[in-house]
């Protein structure tokens, strides 16, 4: 191989020929710029067994010569012509065309095993046998031949359509690129299929002319999957890499009819090697307007054997269509990150607008109370100070309560809540809430009522979580209502869960507002009013309602007040068919 080398463009047998084992390395380039090889053994099987059915025919026919006659056996080698232009191809048809008017001629026209004929009609009958026979398997073979392009036509249609079909529900790059070869494997019928990235960006320009040649290459899938095989031997990334740099196929053994490079013939396009004892392995770039995306790895042609130009332009359909889900898959992923990144924004924006204020207030009232108290010029009352102490002690709940709410959301959104849960009282929880809740009214305490079902069972929950669920919605009927306006809180067993319900007989919410009512940082507003807060709490409720396996939603309409129902499985999940546990079993507890 090193007497050849300066024949080779860009060093490519150092690169290629010294990464591999034994291998014998050969180019195909344009028809224009090759020739084929005269004593070519590819098709030589074709004309041997043209030849062979020919003396097949003649030992049958031989017996019966003198039954039969010159013309009808002239006629039964026309039949032989054709019958070979349908199996074998136009050129083996007309090789059994000429052996039969030689054999005719030499065996069948008196005088036998001469080619001399004494009677001239036969002559005639000869050369319009030759001609007919010549004719004729040359219109079946190219009739069979259109005939197996249409077929090859519309295979590749059926499996374009397939493939086409398969990626309409992939969305992600990885789900792609695994579609595409097990496409490849189950309806190609390869062996083997796999995809070759780029190690840093699957979209980058990694063919580019530039002379820096493509980045490491990885596997990012492969069918089929028991095959698990990620790793690229030095043989295989050296076909691959040239197929980037080149953006041409590039296989392990010659890919259809062999061909040789004439002197001089300069840079040609296909690299191919021939390895003993290996199957067929095409390597194909993935290509789109611009650049070379990967390349995809095609290993076993089926039924045995080469892969044929057919086989490369049907399987460079796929590559094509790779191109396509994988540039698609790209901006895709682009646009999500984009709207991550907008939406991350937004939800900056939107916390620090309701955060700062709620967050301004309660510091401005405990500097305020503080300054007052070490102002030394100033001889408070027992009564003032206390006034100061509590308010400093309420406006610190207040931070406290804020920071744990956006603790909680974090958590929430971070999927690491994970309630605490044991077995409760419902009955406790409601009326330990409404004690609490009572506190917050001050003056207006009597305005909450109960209404809770009895003999409830007990219920499997976290205690603390489901408590401050309760206080939040609460807390929003007091803030939303005006003073004085009643408001309930329902506890009811509703089938296997237990329904608890805040209600109120307020302004109403407006069907626009409902929609967004558990979006974070979302504040309503009462009678044009915007209400000072977060707008978190809703959200944390629905999260740890949701983290219970239940449900959260409002029903109101404007002028009619709100009610605010959640749901809670009564037990865990899997244990509906076991005895819920008595309330003495719980207090034991």
């Amino acid at each position: 191989m090193s007497e050849h080398r300066a024949r080779w463009p860009d060093g490519i047998v150092s690169r290629v020929g010294s990464s591999l084992a034994p291998v014998s390395v050969r180019v195909r380039g344009p028809w224009s710029r090759v020739e084929r090889l005269r004593d070519d053994p590819a098709r030589w099987p074709a004309y041997a067994a043209a030849v062979a059915i020919s003396l097949g025919v003649v030992a049958l026919l031989l017996p019966l010569r003198e039954a039969l006659g010159p013309v009808n056996i002239l006629l039964l080698f026309v039949a032989v012509s054709i019958g070979t232009a349908l199996i074998l191809g136009s050129g083996p048809a007309a090789a059994a065309s000429v052996f039969g008017f030689v054999v005719v001629n030499f065996l069948f026209i008196e005088p036998y095993y001469s080619i001399s004929i004494d009677a001239p009609n036969y002559i005639l009958a000869l050369v319009i046998y030759l001609g007919v026979s010549l004719v004729t398997g040359q219109l079946v073979a190219r009739l069979t031949q259109r005939t197996q392009q249409a077929l090859r036509e519309q295979r590749r249609v059926s499996l374009l359509y397939d493939l086409n079909t398969a990626l309409i529900g992939d969305v992600t790059l990885d789900a792609m690129l695994d579609t595409i070869v097990q496409q490849v494997v189950t309806v190609y019928g390869s062996d083997r299929g796999r995809i070759l990235l780029p190690v840093d960006d699957p979209a980058s320009d990694a063919g580019d002319d530039t002379g820096t040649g493509p980045r490491e290459l990885v596997v990012r899938a492969t069918a089929p999957r028991s095959a698990g095989d990620r790793t690229v031997d030095r043989q295989s990334l050296a076909m691959a890499t040239w197929a980037m740099e080149h953006r041409r196929p590039a296989g392990r053994r010659v890919a259809g009819r062999r061909l040789r490079a004439p002197h001089g013939a300069g840079r040609l396009p296909v690299v191919v090697q021939t390895i003993r004892n290996q199957d067929d392995v095409l390597y194909l770039p993935i290509l789109d307007q611009h650049q070379v995306i990967g390349v995809l790895e095609v290993t076993g042609r089926p039924g045995g054997g080469r892969f044929s130009p057919e086989d490369e332009r049907l399987l460079a359909t796929f590559a094509g269509q790779a191109a396509l889900a994988i540039d698609r898959a790209r901006l895709a992923e682009e646009a999500s990150r984009a709207q991550v990144l907008a939406q991350s924004d937004e939800l900056k924006s939107a916390l620090l607008s309701a955060v700062s204020h709620d967050l301004r207030t309660p510091l401005s009232a405990i500097k305020a109370s503080a300054t007052s108290l070490l102002d030394d010029q100033v001889q408070w009352r027992d009564e003032d100070r206390r006034e100061f102490l509590l308010a400093i002690d309420e406006e610190t709940d207040r931070l406290t309560l804020m920071v744990g709410n956006l603790l909680d959301l974090s958590r929430i959104e971070g999927g690491a809540l994970r309630p605490d849960r044991e077995w409760y009282d419902i009955d406790e929880l409601v009326r330990d809430v409404a004690t609490r809740l009572r506190h917050r009214a001050g003056s207006s305490a009597d305005r909450i009522a109960l209404d809770i079902e009895p003999d409830l069972p007990v219920v499997w929950f976290d205690y603390v979580e489901i408590a401050q669920v309760l206080m939040n919605l609460g807390e929003n009927a007091i803030k939303y209502t005006p003073p004085g306006s009643p408001i309930e809180i329902r506890a009811r067993r509703r089938g296997d869960d237990i329904e608890l319900a805040v209600a109120d007989h307020g302004a109403g919410i407006a069907p626009a507002i409902q929609r967004r009512l558990f979006d974070r940082f979302y504040r309503g507003s009462a009678e044009g009013t915007i209400i000072s807060g977060s707008g978190i709490g809703l959200t944390i409720c629905k999260g740890l309602v949701e983290a219970h396996g239940g449900r959260i939603w409002v029903e109101s309409a404007p002028g009619h007040g709100s009610t605010f129902r959640f749901t809670l499985p009564i037990a865990p999940p899997g244990s509906a068919d076991a005895p819920l546990p008595t309330d003495q079993e719980v207090l034991a507890r």
